[in-house]
């Protein structure tokens, strides 16, 4: 393949997927050689589907939005044709009265938010209930996250308030929740595939080393198969989040941005069973939460269980696969007694399982008050693109606009240079 085009784009997720569709569509981008580049085998980043006995998917990464809070990814779920249906696990199970007694702690105290603006959430509560009583409530909402010293008040309620489990404990009880019956892998192929038809090449398995301005032109160094591969390019959009970003030659973010950015690892670990006995309990469709190391388990219907949690019971789960699957498995088993109505009885066998470990599954920048640009950019003309630049962090809906903002800012640039190009193409003819 020749080692030149107009743009280029690192990153073959929603965001990147995105920006090479908007391009192709734009009277700007016609006819424009565009490739997008990225490490995996197929694209998606943090949204992967994975089929289960051939009828039922589940999603090892994103799965889930609100039409009311993330009206453009709804749009776009609406122009794909795909189907959707209502996501079944808004209603959560707890332990004797602690989903009222959460419910009556977060609203009671969230009047007094404003007042501790620079206290971390386990503070706020502990300086009302304290330390003991107020990592028992923090922990029954099944997110480790909440427990952290980055997170202040103000976070932890913004996050309560926009996840499905917890919802009903805010004003937002009325959100509605939808997935995609057939997986957003193939939402993702379908924008692929979009791309495609209007020239755009895919460039998988390409691991970005570097990146160096020579000239006009980004000169970038990619490993493929063992080999060093450069590619160079007139236009660059970085479609990866603030870790990869981090370990590139680029200075990131001082040179980029004011602002500092961390992750949260993620884990989700799916088991399936020979006969669906959750049904029998009455969990079918619903979420548990539990006070142990699997903090949320959802039960589908009658076809598998789900375990989903962040940050200190992320890193649990992928040390406990570290000394092995006997090991992971054991421990799986042994919490899931814990926390499960089996009158004394032990779990049934687990038929298959599998799981998913996102390192940095959920990234941010750390001053939530603060009004962040949606898309960032390089004193050397590199525009980056993530969710974690936007308030929707974490959720697709902040990949579609950081995405479309770096879309709108490459536009402007070609059709400034198409404009100087036609006045130098006058004022030659006029000269003559």
């Amino acid at each position: 393949m020749t080692n030149y085009s107009d743009i280029c784009i690192v990153g073959a997720g929603i965001g990147g997927l995105t920006c090479a569709t908007q391009l192709i569509n734009a009277t700007a981008g016609k006819n424009l050689r565009i490739r997008v580049f990225d490490l995996n085998t197929s694209v998606g980043g943090r949204i992967q589907s994975r089929e289960i006995d051939e009828e039922e998917i589940a999603e090892l990464g994103a799965a889930r939005y609100s039409p009311q809070l993330h009206p453009n990814f709804q749009q776009l779920m609406q122009e794909s044709g795909l189907a959707h249906a209502i996501y079944p696990f808004t209603e959560a199970v707890f332990r004797e009265r602690e989903q009222e007694q959460l419910k009556e702690t977060l609203l009671s105290l969230s009047p007094m938010v404003k007042e501790h603006p620079d206290d971390s959430f386990l503070d706020f509560v502990s300086h009302y209930l304290g330390a003991e009583e107020a990592t028992r409530i923090i922990k029954a909402t099944g997110y480790d996250a909440l427990l952290l010293p980055i997170v202040t008040a103000a976070m932890a309620y913004d996050i309560i308030k926009k996840h499905p489990e917890t919802q009903n404990f805010t004003e937002n009880a009325a959100n509605q929740w939808r997935y995609a019956t057939d997986g957003y892998s193939e939402l993702l192929g379908q924008l692929q595939r979009q791309a495609q038809s209007g020239g755009v090449e895919f460039q998988l398995e390409h691991r970005l080393l570097s990146v160096k301005k020579t000239g006009a032109e980004y000169v970038l160094s990619f490993s493929h198969m063992g080999d060093t591969l450069v590619h160079r390019t007139r236009h660059l959009i970085m479609a990866i989040p603030p870790s990869a970003m981090a370990g590139l030659d680029l200075d990131f973010p001082a040179t980029w941005s004011p602002f500092k950015y961390d992750s949260l690892p993620l884990f989700k670990g799916f088991l399936t069973f020979d006969k669906s006995w959750f049904q029998g309990l009455g969990l079918t469709d619903k979420v548990l939460m539990a006070n142990n190391p699997l903090r949320k388990i959802y039960f589908k219907s009658d076809k598998y269980m789900v375990f989903y949690v962040d940050s200190k019971s992320a890193t649990y789960w992928r040390d406990s696969l570290e000394q092995g699957e006997e090991v992971y498995l054991e421990r799986v088993r042994s919490h899931l007694e814990e926390v499960l109505p089996l009158n004394g009885q032990p779990l049934p066998p687990i038929k298959t399982h599998f799981y998913k470990h996102w390192p940095h599954g959920v990234e941010f920048y750390l001053e939530p008050e603060a009004e962040h640009p949606p898309v960032l950019l390089h004193p050397d003309g590199i525009i980056s693109c993530s969710d974690a630049y936007t308030q929707h962090c974490g959720w697709m809906e902040g990949s579609l606009i950081s995405a479309r903002q770096a879309t709108d800012l490459l536009l402007e640039r070609l059709s400034e240079v198409t404009e100087e190009s036609g006045t130098k193409d006058k004022l030659a003819t006029s000269s003559n």
